[in-house]
C-alpha cells in the first residue's frame, strides 16, 4: 500500500482519485470514513463511487466511525463549534488513525488530500507535502491539486464522467460549518432530525450570535432564506406554506 487517498466522496477528492488514475499510480488505496451523519442519499452515491474506484484498480476501505455523530453530540452534552471543530478528529481522524496503524505499521503510505488553496482563505497557503502529519501517524501528506482552480478539477471529473456536485461533500450533513446555501438544501426532514438531536442535547446545534440571533435549526434555516441583516422570528411561519423553497429542490 504506497498511497492512501482519504476521501469524502464530494468534487475534489473525486477529481484526485480521477489524477491518481490519470498519473498510473500503483498500489493505491481509498479510503471513506462513515460518520453516521450524511444526508440521505449520500451513502448511494458512496456505494456507486466505490464501484468505480474499484474499476479503475484501486482498493477500496469503507471504515464506520467509533461512535455515530448523535452519540457523540449526547456524550459531549453539546455541539462543536466552527472555532473548536473536535467533531472532524472523533467521527473521522480517530477511525482513520486505527485503520492505517494497522494497514500501514511501517509508516511507508503516502496519504493523499484533495485540498486546494483556491477553495478558501483558509485553505490558501496548503503546501504540496507534509512531511510528517501528526493528524495522519506522522505519515507523509500529498496534496496534488493544491494548485488546481476549480476549471481545472472540473476537467478532472469530466474525463471520469462524473458530473461537477453543485454543494460540497454532505458526509456529514448538517455540518457546523454549513453556510446559506447549504442550509438552504436541507429537507424538512433533515430539519426534524436536528431539532429531535437539539431537543435530546438541550442545545442548538448553530450559534445563534453567528446567524442573526436565530436559535433552533428551524429558525436557522429561516435566517438563511433571509437576505443578510434582514431576519426576523417571524420568518419561521415560511415553513407552513408552499412558499418555503423546499418544492423543486
Amino acid at each position: 500500500m504506497k498511497y492512501v487517498i482519504s476521501t469524502s466522496y464530494g468534487n475534489d477528492s473525486v477529481a484526485m482519485i480521477q489524477w491518481a488514475h490519470e498519473q498510473t499510480l500503483q498500489d493505491v488505496t481509498v479510503v471513506f470514513v462513515d460518520t453516521g451523519w450524511s444526508a440521505p442519499g449520500w451513502l448511494d452515491r458512496v456505494n456507486r463511487l466505490e464501484n468505480w474506484v474499484q474499476s479503475l484498480g484501486f482498493k477500496v476501505v469503507h471504515i464506520k466511525a467509533i461512535v455515530t455523530f448523535e452519540e457523540l453530540m449526547l456524550k459531549k452534552k453539546g455541539f462543536p463549534s466552527q472555532r473548536y471543530q473536535w467533531c472532524s478528529a472523533m467521527l473521522k481522524g480517530l477511525p482513520f488513525l486505527n485503520w492505517i496503524d494497522d494497514a500501514d505499521p511501517k509508516f511507508a503510505s503516502i496519504v493523499m488530500i484533495g485540498k486546494r488553496r483556491e477553495e478558501s482563505r483558509e485553505r490558501a497557503n496548503t503546501p504540496e507535502f507534509i512531511n510528517s502529519s501528526k493528524y495522519h501517524g506522522d505519515r507523509k501528506v500529498w496534496h496534488p491539486l493544491y494548485l488546481h482552480t476549480e476549471a481545472m478539477r472540473d476537467e478532472l471529473l469530466d474525463r471520469a464522467e462524473i458530473p461537477v456536485l453543485p454543494h460540497r461533500s454532505k458526509e456529514c450533513s448538517p455540518c457546523i460549518n454549513a453556510n446559506r446555501e447549504d442550509l438552504r438544501q436541507l429537507s424538512e426532514a433533515d430539519i426534524f432530525r436536528v431539532e429531535e438531536l437539539e431537543a435530546k442535547v438541550g442545545k442548538t446545534m448553530f450559534r445563534p450570535k453567528r446567524h442573526g440571533g436565530a436559535k433552533g435549526i428551524r429558525r436557522v434555516v429561516a435566517w438563511a432564506y433571509a437576505d443578510r441583516g434582514k431576519y426576523d422570528d417571524r420568518q419561521e411561519s415560511m415553513f407552513n406554506h408552499c412558499s418555503s423553497g423546499y418544492c423543486g429542490f
